[in-house]
């Protein structure tokens, strides 16, 4: 999500991962004849973060076992992670390497199906579950990783739904897609949105630049001292610098701004450095992608300049059987559903069938379900743009969410019932109440850090410390991080549930005179049509469901098409925003879940009908008859 700007978020260096007590190096060149074996020789030109560990490779996987949200991993035990998974268990998982990051890191997408022998996962519908969009937003990571962990294992102990549902779909899972950002930050770097894209040529870098100054390998906060300042201490909060307000003794007043140096220094000027990594990827995907400014960050030159965005959408197109999808991001504990502006391309049938389904799919969690325009953005005039979820139901007609994992409001006892005004416009009301809750009694032990001496080699005189907030606000504090998971693993499970799931089957009469009916029947039982949203539908966006008759050695078809267009069928969730969408006034639904095609075989020939079902997967069920035929009929 698009929290607070990027210069008011520090962050403690430590990975959440690292064993207390254990900090990084600071940040080193590797020459390329000092570089072991296996590393990078040079980073990025112009990034200045240090080259990526050894990136992980199936040799180094460790021995899987599943994650349960006791930790958060770096990516390279993610890699390691994933690797063993598919090592482990080759009949439920297969690892593929759908892209390659700027630092050579590998965009890893699991997929997760059984009895591929019977029916390829090509021809299933399936469900996307992604991560790791946004480098701090750690949660959402764990959850990917948690959400497959449990699905193994209902596998792997013969669940009989998860069996079922699994044999005869599949899951796609991408636990992160900025593996270079998210890994950076584990190993020190200060925070960063997504990738570590270099700055732009030309892009003139002069000010603040957030690094760790005082050796501690953490970056925090420093304030100093000047009637100038925007900042006074809290009465009751130490640790809290509200805003100054007019009538404070300018005695007390600071400036506040992440630990870090000037770059150009003159000596003089107090300003903030362009940022160094300023892409946002979540605005860099085609769904109504536009230049894009704000905190400081930008969308890309193009849409798709990013190779982690050009991987995710490619491999979504070699996949057309994906038909569902949610994004894990944080923080609001919130289901971000359409429309995203307005007016919207999509349709009220299409926004109230998405509503539907992500208000069954919070229920009992404690997340709400929140449309993005107007209750999810900045500037109702300005719509969010190149957003990913956007892009799966504007561009592809796809239902696609974005989950807000963690609630840092509700954790400190409050509702933040506007929270995208909070994060432009946050009151000492809504503020005073997360600094008391995360910096009080019970707070994590390395969430806060007093506020301590330090002479800065440009400034002087300074203080150093602060909130923790990548794993108090932005993230759950670790102790709370299994519970976060847990509750987004029902949401993602059961949206995973709402898949169209079409069967076909074919019934045979005998008929006078050496003839037989073949009647195929095609029947969707899932919540989505078979077309997905029905934008896609109108759009022509995604094939219709065809039926094909193949006759064997002794069977011909004497009356009826071979080849027959049923268009879409609907699931039940269409009668939800139609006909029965009123339990005190039900009705049937114009066209409904079942379509019946009917030939005339000559024969006793098998007969195989084959089916496309758009995204409901694809499929073929063979035909023999019961029993010969009679000799009376005058056959043969």
């Amino acid at each position: 999500m698009d929290g607070m700007p990027p210069d008011r978020r520090p962050r403690g260096l430590r990975g959440p991962g690292r064993p207390p007590g254990r900090r990084p190096g600071r940040a080193v060149a590797i020459r390329r004849s000092d570089a072991p074996a296996g590393w990078p020789t040079s980073a990025t030109p112009g990034s200045e973060i240090d080259p990526p560990k050894p990136r992980p490779t199936p040799e180094m996987a460790m021995s899987w076992t599943p994650y349960v949200g006791d930790r958060y991993l770096s990516w390279h035990e993610i890699a390691g992670w994933c690797h063993a998974l598919a090592k482990a268990h080759p009949d439920l998982v297969t690892l593929d390497r759908i892209g390659t990051t700027r630092h050579g890191n590998g965009l890893l997408l699991l997929t997760i199906a059984t009895g591929r022998g019977r029916r390829s996962v090509a021809d299933r519908s399936a469900f996307w579950l992604d991560g790791g969009t946004h480098a701090a937003e750690w949660a959402g990571v764990m959850s990917a990783l948690y959400t497959v962990s449990r699905w193994v294992e209902g596998l792997v102990e013969g669940d009989p739904s998860l069996t079922d549902w699994f044999s005869r779909h599949a899951a796609f899972v991408l636990p992160c897609m900025s593996p270079d950002g998210y890994q950076a930050m584990h190993d020190g770097a200060p925070f960063l949105r997504s990738t570590l894209r270099p700055p732009r040529p030309g892009q003139l870098r002069v000010g603040l630049e957030p690094r760790d100054i005082d050796g501690d390998g953490e970056v925090r906060w420093m304030r100093w001292r000047h009637p100038a300042g925007p900042y006074v201490e809290d009465e009751t909060l130490p640790l809290y610098m509200r805003n100054r307000r007019v009538d404070d003794d300018p005695s007390r007043a600071f400036f506040v701004a992440s630990e870090g140096e000037f770059l150009e220094w003159d000596g003089h000027r107090w300003i903030a450095a362009p940022l160094r990594h300023g892409l946002d990827l979540n605005r860099n995907f085609p769904g109504h992608w536009a230049p894009f400014s704000m905190f400081g960050m930008d969308g890309g030159d193009i849409p798709l300049s990013e190779p982690e965005s050009r991987a995710v959408v490619d491999a979504l197109r070699a996949r057309p059987g994906i038909a569902a999808a949610v994004t894990n991001h944080t923080y609001t504990g919130a289901l971000l559903t359409q429309p995203y502006r307005d007016p919207s391309p999509l349709s009220d049938q299409d926004i109230a069938l998405m509503e539907i389904l992500g208000q069954d799919a919070v229920r009992g969690t404690g997340y709400r379900c929140i449309r993005v325009h107007p209750d999810f953005v900045y500037d109702p005039s300005k719509p969010i743009v190149g957003v990913w979820a956007d892009t799966l139901s504007t561009v592809f007609g796809i239902p696609g969410y974005t989950l807000e994992l963690w609630d840092p409001f509700a954790a400190a006892g409050f509702t933040n019932d506007d929270p995208a005004t909070f994060f432009r416009l946050p009151t000492d009301d809504q503020l005073r109440p997360l600094f008391a809750h995360f910096t009080g009694p019970g707070a994590a032990d390395d969430a806060v850090r007093p506020w301590r001496p330090f002479q800065h080699p440009q400034l002087g005189p300074v203080e150093i410390g602060g909130l923790d907030y990548l794993r108090t606000v932005r993230n759950p504090p670790t102790a709370l991080l299994a519970t976060e998971c847990a509750r987004s693993h029902t949401v993602a499970d059961r949206i995973r549930m709402a898949l169209p799931d079409l069967a076909v089957r074919v019934v045979e009469k005998r008929l006078p005179g050496g003839l037989r009916s073949v009647e195929a029947i095609a029947e969707n039982l899932g919540f989505l049509s078979t077309g997905g949203l029905p934008y896609a539908e109108q759009r022509n966006l995604v094939s219709t469901v065809q039926l094909r008759l193949e006759p064997h050695a002794g069977a011909r078809i004497v009356a009826g098409e071979a080849a027959v267009d049923l268009g879409h069928i609907d699931g039940w969730g269409a009668m939800r925003i139609a006909g029965s969408r009123h339990p005190l006034y039900p009705n049937l639904p114009a066209r409904g879940h079942r379509r019946a095609v009917r030939w005339v075989v000559e024969g006793d020939g098998p007969v195989t009908v084959h089916w496309t079902g758009a995204r409901a997967g694809n499929g073929a069920t063979t035909s023999v008859p019961s029993m010969p035929a009679d000799p009376s009929s005058g056959a043969g």
